[in-house]
């Protein structure tokens, strides 16, 4: 073999390395390739995705807490603009920027919720009546911010969250994307532009009308509602003039009209009369007793669960009117410190009780007191001492009248007697700061008179 012969031999030898090595780095450089290819599939799976209406939306940092056992806290603050709703600092209508309580505002409803707490109100926007609502869990602080959890956020939000664990996903659907599909879906749907019966379906739901819900027909027709369920099965056939959800009981107040008068009644969310249609008007005023405010003939009284009669319907008034009392953030006009319910009956104020029993007789010319003074608030209520303020008209010594107030607890107990001038308070950095002012008399600070006086008089 000669020189050229092994060169020859030599460079064949390289070329082959040179391909084997080649052809492994080939091989190398797929299986990387292919294995990049399942890791980025795999990270991207296991991304977290966040949809508000099946539309991506981004999370920002401490918007959701993932808690060990598995469940989700929401935070107020960040999740309320996400669902278009307004967030606030403080109690509602307490002017304060204290970070433990807090409010969101919706174009139709004002939530309000507190650190610890396992209650959030319910106000519909515009009005003063609120519905209380018992969440799973209660309100907590994580880094300075009010937290929810997820079953509370779809209670005060109005929205339905739906996890994914598997591919790391939460879906938010939103009480307008609801009505907007199952309007499209049930043409005989009523829920259109009425928030209050659009919330039925989030209870699995729905409101009916006899007619299409188009643009099509006149709308000065007769319009009659009826109730099914989400997959359309009929529970209460299109037999009444008006239909309106009560979310807190999850049940139906129904109208009719009876010879041209138009009469209300309520029906459970399985088609069955609770109370017949026989009233003016029915309002819910306590959830959790399950009482309704009747009215007939102008004449109010309080109506139980199955239609039993709590208060007989002889009475021109029942609850405060809260507007002279704006600023004394009353939750509940109608029943005051979980037992009072004040009555009004020819032109006299008294009280009775959650069982229906009189504990202030119909003797009193007001209840509250309103003040002209600037610089303070009428008042009806202390909170801190549960009192409530009525006057009696009453003759000077000259003749000429003259109001005088007092005090009384939620059992009708007398706490101050009618010898005040007045009762106002005032908001001192968001501290509400009650006095009393007797006749030509001192001035009096109402909790500390009621700590020195009072107090131990009542506990006897």
């Amino acid at each position: 073999m000669n020189l050229v012969d092994n060169r020859k031999e030599k460079t064949d030898v390289s070329t082959k390395r040179l391909m084997i090595m080649i052809t492994v780095a080939i091989i190398i450089l797929s299986i990387t390739a292919v294995s990049l290819y399942f890791v980025i599939d795999y990270l991207k799976t296991t991304q977290f995705k966040f949809y508000v209406d099946k539309q991506k939306t981004k999370s920002t940092s401490g918007l959701f807490v993932f808690e060990e056992d598995g469940s989700i806290y929401v935070s107020i603050s960040d999740i309320a603009p996400i669902v278009k709703y307004k967030f606030f600092n403080g109690g509602y209508k307490k002017y304060t920027e204290e970070n433990s309580e807090c409010y969101v505002e919706g174009e139709d409803e004002i939530v309000t919720f507190e650190n610890g707490s396992d209650k959030i109100y319910k106000t519909p926007a515009g009005e003063v009546d609120y519905q209380l609502f018992t969440i799973d869990k209660p309100v907590k602080m994580i880094d300075n911010k009010l937290y929810i959890s997820e079953e509370g956020f779809e209670l005060a939000f109005n929205s339905d969250l739906v996890r994914n664990e598997e591919v790391n996903q939460i879906q938010i659907y939103t009480l307008p994307y609801l009505a907007e599909q199952y309007s499209e879906k049930y043409v005989y749907s009523a829920i259109a532009n009425d928030f209050v019966n659009q919330k039925a379906l989030r209870y699995g739901l729905l409101v009916t009308q006899d007619v299409e819900n188009t643009a099509r027909y006149d709308s000065s027709r007769n319009i009659k509602y009826g109730i099914s369920d989400l997959q359309g099965n009929e529970i209460v056939g299109t037999k009444y003039t008006r239909i309106e959800f009560i979310e807190s009981t999850q049940e139906f107040l129904v109208g009719i009209s009876d010879n041209g008068k138009k009469k209300v009644g309520i029906i459970t969310a399985d088609g069955q009369t609770k109370i017949s249609p026989i009233y003016d008007n029915l309002k819910q005023i306590n959830k959790d007793l399950n009482l309704y405010l009747a009215t007939l003939n102008n004449k109010q009284g309080i109506i139980e669960k199955n239609g039993k009669i709590l208060a007989y319907l002889e009475f021109d008034r029942i609850g405060i009117d809260t507007k002279n009392f704006g600023e004394s953030n009353i939750l509940n006009p109608y029943i005051l410190f979980d037992n009072a319910i004040p009555v009004y009956r020819n032109n006299k104020w008294g009280m009775i009780d959650i069982k229906g029993v009189e504990i202030l007789p119909c003797e009193y010319d007001y209840i509250g007191c309103v003040t002209n003074e600037k610089s303070y608030y009428n008042t009806v209520v202390i909170p801190s001492i549960k009192g409530i303020v009525f006057g009696k008209d009453f003759k000077n010594n000259k003749n000429s009248k003259m109001k005088l107030y007092g005090i009384y607890n939620q059992n009708g107990v007398e706490m101050v007697p009618l010898s005040l001038e007045t009762v106002r308070f005032t908001i001192n950095n968001g501290r509400e700061e009650y006095s009393m002012k007797a006749y030509e008399g001192e001035l009096y600070d109402v909790k500390d008179y009621y700590d020195k006086y009072v107090r131990d008089k009542i506990l006897l």
